[in-house]
C-alpha cells in the first residue's frame, strides 16, 4: 500500500409540559431551547466540539452576531473555567441542558443536592450551581428567549423534518424486544442546531424510576432555507445513541467485574480511544456495548451485508472485538427463554472481555516494535538539513504498506518515494525541514493501519514528534 497522509483538520421549541410523547411508528423531535443555551454557552467559551466545522449553518452566523459580543461574560468564563479543571465538555454539557426545567428560570428538574443518576458527575454541587446562578444572567442581559422566539419558525420546521425521518422506522419495537419494554420510560429526539457531527445519548431518570430518553443528535448539513438535511446516515446515530439509556447503566452495574478487563484492554488501545474523548476503561465499554448493539439492529433491520460494514467501521474506529461481540450477541437474541433480559446477559459479555484482553495482551506481545529513529523521537535539538527521516522495527515488515498519518503544517514535508531497505526493518522517509519548528506525525492511527509485519500482525500506534533548531 502506498503512503497514506490523513490530513486532520412554536411547538418545536418545547417546554418541559409540552415534552412529545411517541407511538410504536416513530419518535417525535424538537430544537430544545435548553440545548441551544448550553450550546451557545459553551461555543462562546471556545469548546471544539461546540465549534465543529460542520456546524456553520446561516443560523450559526445569526448566533455568532447576537452573542459574540458576550464572549467575556460571566457564564462563559466559568464553562472555561469548568472544562480546564473538571472536563466539562461533551455530554457532560448535554446531561445538564435535559437536568433544566426551561430557559426563563433555569431550576433543577431534579434537585442537585440529590445526585440526579444521569447528571454527569464532572458536575460537582455548588460548581453546577454557580454555574446556573450566571447562566440566568446571560439568559436575560442577551434577550436569550427572544432570540428564541425570532426563531421559533426555523426550529419548528428543523423538528418536523428530524420527526419525519425518524418515522420511517419502528425503533423503539427493536428495543423493546431486543432489551425488554420501558413502561416508564418517554422517548423523544432533541435536535442540535449547532452541534455539527456531535451527537450525545443524554436523559434523565426521576427518583420515582420515571425516565426521558432524550438523545441530542448534532446536524452537519443545511438547505438553502438554512434547515437540516437529514437522511439515512442518521440511522446508525439514533440507534447508537438510545442505546446508550439501556447499557452504559449495566456497565455501571457490572463495573467491579469488567474493569479488570477494560483496564487490560484500554492500555492498548487508549490513544485512539482518547482522539475520540473516550478517556478511560468505562467509556470505552459504554461504547463497545452501545457500537455492537447498533450492529444488531442493521442485521435485523437491514440485513447482514448493512451489519457486516457496520463492523468494518468500528474496527477502523479501534473497536476491533465488535465482530466477535456481535456473535456473541447472537447467543443472547436466539435463547431469550434463557436469557430474559440484556442484563441477565451480562456475565457472558464479562467473560467475553477477560478471554479478549487476554488475546490482546498475546496479539500486542507479538506485534512489531520501533526500536530506534533518526531524529530520535522527542528531539529538540535537530539539524534542518536533515534530508531523512528513519524509522528501524525490531522485524521484517511487509514491504510497502505503511501508514505515515498526519497533515498540516507540523507535518514534514515529504519529498520523495518512502522505502524500506532490502531486509524491510529500516524505513526512510525522504523530507525537507524548517529551521526552529516542530513536527509531529503518527505511524498506524485510527484506521490507518497499514504498518504489519511480514506475520501480518500491526504495529501499535507510534506518535512521532520533534523539533529542528534554529538556522
Amino acid at each position: 500500500m502506498s503512503l497514506i497522509i490523513w490530513l486532520i483538520l412554536g411547538s418545536s421549541v418545547l417546554a418541559p409540559s409540552q415534552e412529545p410523547t411517541c407511538g410504536k411508528k416513530g419518535i417525535r423531535a424538537s430544537v430544545d431551547p435548553r440545548v441551544e443555551l448550553m450550546s451557545i454557552i459553551f461555543r462562546l467559551a471556545g469548546n471544539p466540539e461546540y465549534n465543529q466545522p460542520n456546524s456553520k449553518s446561516p443560523y450559526a452566523d445569526e448566533v455568532e452576531a447576537h452573542f459574540g459580543k458576550f464572549r467575556g461574560h460571566a457564564v462563559v468564563e466559568t464553562a472555561q473555567r469548568l472544562r480546564a479543571r473538571r472536563g466539562v465538555s461533551y455530554d457532560a454539557v448535554m446531561s445538564m441542558a435535559v437536568h433544566l426545567e426551561d430557559t426563563v428560570s433555569l431550576r433543577e428538574k431534579i434537585p442537585f443536592d440529590k445526585a440526579p443518576p444521569r447528571l454527569d458527575e464532572r458536575w460537582r454541587l455548588e460548581e453546577a450551581r454557580e454555574f446556573l446562578g450566571k447562566a440566568r444572567r446571560f439568559v436575560k442581559e442577551t434577550g436569550f428567549n427572544e432570540f428564541v422566539q425570532t426563531h421559533a419558525e426555523l426550529y419548528e420546521a428543523a423538528g418536523a423534518r428530524m420527526t419525519e425521518k425518524l418515522g420511517e422506522r419502528a425503533y423503539l419495537d427493536w428495543f423493546d424486544s431486543f432489551f425488554g419494554a420501558r413502561p416508564k420510560a418517554r422517548f423523544y429526539v432533541i435536535v442540535g442546531m449547532l452541534n455539527g457531527g456531535c451527537c450525545y445519548g443524554s436523559g434523565i431518570r426521576h427518583l420515582d424510576g420515571r425516565e426521558e430518553i432524550t438523545p441530542v443528535l448534532g446536524v452537519w448539513e443545511f438547505d438553502d432555507q438554512g434547515i437540516p438535511v437529514i437522511d439515512d446516515s442518521i440511522v446508525p446515530t439514533v440507534v447508537h445513541e438510545l442505546c446508550h439509556s439501556y447499557t452504559n447503566a449495566l456497565v455501571d452495574k457490572h463495573a467491579d467485574e469488567l474493569e479488570p478487563a477494560g483496564t487490560r484492554i484500554f492500555a492498548h488501545c487508549a490513544e485512539v480511544m482518547k482522539q475520540q474523548a473516550y478517556g478511560n476503561w468505562k467509556t470505552m465499554m459504554y461504547e463497545s456495548l452501545v457500537r455492537v448493539c447498533v450492529v444488531r439492529y442493521l442485521r435485523a433491520s437491514d440485513g447482514a451485508a448493512a451489519a457486516r460494514k457496520e463492523i468494518r467501521e468500528q474496527h477502523n474506529r479501534g473497536f476491533k472485538w465488535t465482530g466477535a461481540l456481535s456473535k456473541l450477541l447472537a447467543e443472547y437474541e436466539s435463547n431469550r427463554e434463557r436469557y430474559r433480559t440484556f442484563d441477565a446477559f451480562m456475565p457472558k459479555i464479562v467473560e467475553f472481555f477477560n478471554e479478549h484482553a487476554g488475546e490482546y495482551e498475546e496479539l500486542a506481545a507479538r506485534a512489531p516494535k520501533v526500536v530506534a529513529m533518526t531524529p530520535a523521537n522527542g528531539a529538540t535539538d535537530v539539524d534542518p538539513s536533515l534530508t531523512e527521516i528513519r524509522i528501524t522495527f525490531d522485524r521484517p515488515m511487509m514491504d510497502r504498506c505503511w501508514a505515515v498519518v498526519g497533515g498540516g503544517p507540523h507535518f514534514p514535508e515529504i519529498t520523495g518515494e518512502v522505502s524500506y531497505d532490502k531486509q524491510c526493518t529500516v524505513l526512510t522517509i525522504p523530507v525537507r525541514l524548517k529551521p526552529d519548528w516542530s513536527y509531529e506525525f503518527w505511524l498506524n492511527r485510527g484506521k490507518y493501519d497499514s504498518f504489519q509485519s511480514q506475520e501480518g500482525v500491526r504495529l501499535e500506534s507510534v506518535a512521532v514528534t520533534f523539533q529542528t533548531r534554529g538556522q
